[in-house]
C-alpha cells in the first residue's frame, strides 16, 4: 500500500514538472518568458531582469512546504513533552495509590449502619 502511494505521489511530482515546463513555454512575450520582479531585489543587478514564472511557483511552494514543516515539529515537540509531563505525573500517582493501598488498616474500627440502628431506637 505505502508502494502505491508512493507511486502516485511521484506521478502528482511528475505531473506538475511537466505543469512548469507548458506554463514556461506558454507565458513568453516576443519570445522571452515572463519574468516576475521581486520586491527587495530588484536593485541587485543579478536579478534586476525578475525571475521565470516558474522559478517563482516553485520558490513559494518550497518555502510554504518549510513553514509548514517547522509548525508540525514544533507541535510535535509541545505534544512529547505533554506527554512525558502527563506520564511522570501518573507515575506519582499511581506509587501513592500503592502505597495507600498498602497500608495498614486499624482492628479497631466499629462499623455500624446508620439504617439499621435507627429501625432498632423507633422499635
Amino acid at each position: 500500500m505505502k508502494l502505491l502511494k508512493y507511486l502516485v505521489f511521484i506521478l502528482i511530482l511528475i505531473g506538475s514538472l511537466i505543469f512548469l515546463v507548458e506554463l514556461n513555454n506558454l507565458n513568453t512575450i516576443d519570445g522571452q518568458p515572463i519574468s516576475i520582479k521581486v520586491p527587495y531585489l530588484v536593485n541587485s543587478p543579478e536579478y534586476s531582469h525578475g525571475f521565470n514564472v516558474w522559478m517563482v511557483l516553485v520558490g513559494t511552494l518550497t518555502f510554504g512546504v518549510l513553514i509548514g514543516f517547522f509548525l508540525a515539529l514544533f507541535q510535535i515537540i509541545s505534544q512529547k513533552s505533554e506527554v512525558i509531563t502527563l506520564r511522570s505525573k501518573l507515575r506519582r500517582l499511581q506509587v501513592e495509590l500503592d502505597s495507600l493501598r498498602n497500608q495498614a488498616i486499624d482492628d479497631d474500627i466499629i462499623l455500624s449502619d446508620g439504617i439499621t440502628s435507627e429501625i432498632t431506637e423507633n422499635e
